[in-house]
């Protein structure tokens, strides 16, 4: 008996062993799924809550419309029209190498390419984009599954190349990479959105109430530039770099009291509706970023300077050495011989020893004091990309030379624009002004952004307008006799410069650059005109190749700005 009882007691221990290890393994696996359902619901949530959206959400992006570029008279500059951009879903494309082909005969572009996007793993590739009206209805006809068109907005400029430097372009994705549309492209480009399409279990699109999250426009843009002038400008800088046989040319206008752009033009140009083809020689602004010696027209800094300093007066007497002249280092030519000419000849008659004599006089220091007072060494600050500072030597590393070379327009590097801004100074009185592209930004609810006139005292009242004298005396009976218009005031500097050649260490016998800076008035008008032709041919003299371009632009300005002063009073009665 007790044997049979114990014999019992071993089983039933046993069987409580089983029972109690079966309910630890239930109790392990149900902690186990539920730590695994807690994963999935909460830590995992997101994740795939996402992933259902994408397979029934389709999100499509909605690019904002840039916003118009305009001239000062409201004419379009730059603006969008619409076009069409291919795209594909992989996921709804079952004969993907079909498809690819199709695409690529149709399209012309690499199957390959289109093949490699079609394998990803993804609900959205773009095929191509901003195609015509004409490739969407081809595509169409083939009614492929997967492949879809989205209407986007594309850059245009309806004047082709005109103004091209100053608008520059932009890349695919209407992002500004050139000119005023990068300076400005946070303001133009339009804010992005979407549109949500929900889609069945057979990822076909339902487009039933969509989510719709609008895009926005950019600003536009009123630029102080004139298209017709703009226009007058960039054909005359063409003709005569044709003319001359010339490398290339730039031309600046400005307004001299307020710093404010009327043209600007460079030649070779492009057109900016096909900027990804164009030549990085012709995209090249030259009239912000080329830095060259300017030659005599750097004179006028010499001029300014003995002015403010008094050191001559008027009638002075300088001797300019018959035509030659031992400096320390080398010996200064002019381009004919003078014997004495008064301070006022020197400058008519651009004399490079009589300014080299008053340079010395006025003293390095008083010089290079001068030179960064008319802005020099420094950008003008124009709202432009790119703009260069020039090159000046800080005085302690000038040498002997420096100090004679200088003011006659070598060894020192400078601008189009800086040129024509230093000009400005001379021409509204004393005042170095801030050049700039941009009048207003304009949104959907009126002006954000007015540009306020900049400028600052740098020559005295009495300086500026003797040396105004004394450069309308240039154009009467001096170097720049061609630029000259009969009953229009007319004043301004030749130059003829010399360019460095690297290769051989000297400066050339061949190459030259001629420019004319100068300023013209009517009727209370005052405008800067910088013209600067590089290379040129036939003849290289700045007063022969520079200032008859100069003459035909300012007569166009003058009558330009007489008729539509008279339409603004007119339109007053």
């Amino acid at each position: 008996m007790p044997e049979t009882f114990l014999s019992y007691f071993i089983v039933k221990k046993r069987s409580i062993s089983r029972i109690s290890f079966i309910y630890v393994i239930f109790t392990l696996l149900f902690l186990l799924l539920s730590a695994r359902i807690i994963y999935l619901q909460v830590v995992k949530k997101n994740s795939f809550g996402g992933l259902a959206r994408r397979q029934h959400i389709k999100i499509i992006p909605l690019k904002g419309q840039r916003g118009i570029i305009f001239d000062s008279k409201g004419r379009v500059l730059a603006t969008n029209i619409n076009v069409y951009s291919v795209y594909a879903d992989p996921g709804d494309i079952d004969k993907k190498d079909y498809v690819a082909k199709i695409l690529a005969q149709n399209l012309h572009i690499d199957e390959e390419k289109i093949l490699g996007k079609l394998k990803k793993e993804c609900h959205f590739v773009w095929i191509k984009r901003k195609v015509s009206l004409y490739d969407k209805k081809t595509i169409e006809d083939f009614k492929l599954k997967g492949v879809y068109f989205l209407k986007e907005k594309m850059r245009f400029y309806p004047q082709g190349r005109l103004a091209s430097h100053i608008l520059g372009g932009v890349d695919i994705d209407n992002k500004g990479i050139e000119g005023v549309e990068l300076f400005y492209d946070k303001f133009l480009k339009g804010k992005e959105g979407f549109v949500s399409v929900l889609r069945d279990s057979l990822s076909r699109n339902i487009f039933i109430y969509p989510q719709i999250f609008e895009s926005k426009k950019g600003l536009d843009l009123h630029l102080t530039v004139d298209a017709q002038m703009e226009y007058w400008v960039d054909k005359y800088l063409r003709e005569t770099v044709h003319d001359y046989l010339a490398k290339a040319g730039s031309v600046v206008v400005a307004d001299s009291h307020t710093g404010a752009i009327i043209a600007l033009a460079n030649y070779p140009c492009y057109d900016p509706n096909n900027i990804s083809s164009a030549s990085s020689d012709s995209v090249r602004d030259r009239a912000a970023v080329d830095i060259f010696e300017p030659g005599s027209v750097f004179k006028i800094v010499t001029l300014t300077g003995a002015l403010d300093k008094r050191i001559f007066s008027l009638d002075d007497k300088i001797y300019c050495e018959k035509g030659a002249f031992k400096i320390p280092g080398s010996v200064l030519h002019d381009w004919k011989p003078f014997g004495e000419l008064t301070f006022k000849e020197v400058f008519k008659k651009s004399s490079n020893i009589g300014v080299a004599k008053i340079a010395h006089k006025l003293g390095p220091k008083n010089l290079y004091f001068y030179i960064r007072r008319l802005g020099f060494g420094r950008t003008t600050g124009i709202d432009f990309p790119g703009e260069q500072k020039g090159l000046l030597k800080p005085l302690r590393l000038w040498s002997d030379t420096s100090g004679y070379i200088v003011p006659i327009g070598q060894e020192i590097g400078v601008t189009v624009l800086q040129l024509a801004r230093a000009m400005c100074v001379i021409a509204n009185g004393g005042y170095l002004v801030k050049l700039h592209l941009c009048d207003k930004l304009k949104g959907d609810y009126g002006f954000v952004r007015k540009t306020r006139t900049r400028k600052v005292r740098v020559l005295s009242s009495r300086v500026a307008s003797l040396a105004k004298d004394i450069l309308i005396e240039v154009v009467n009976d001096g170097t720049g006799k061609l630029a000259r218009i009969k009953g229009i005031t007319v004043g301004g500097k030749t130059g003829t410069a010399q360019k460095f050649d690297t290769k051989t260490g000297r400066y050339s016998h061949s190459a030259f650059r001629a420019s004319f800076v100068g300023f013209v008035e009517d009727r209370g008008n005052s405008f800067v005109i910088c013209v600067s032709i590089d290379e040129p041919h036939r003849s290289h003299f700045g007063g022969v190749v520079a200032a008859p371009l100069f003459k035909k632009i300012a007569r166009k300005l003058v009558k330009y700005e007489s008729i539509n002063n008279r339409i603004e009073v007119e339109s007053d009665y």
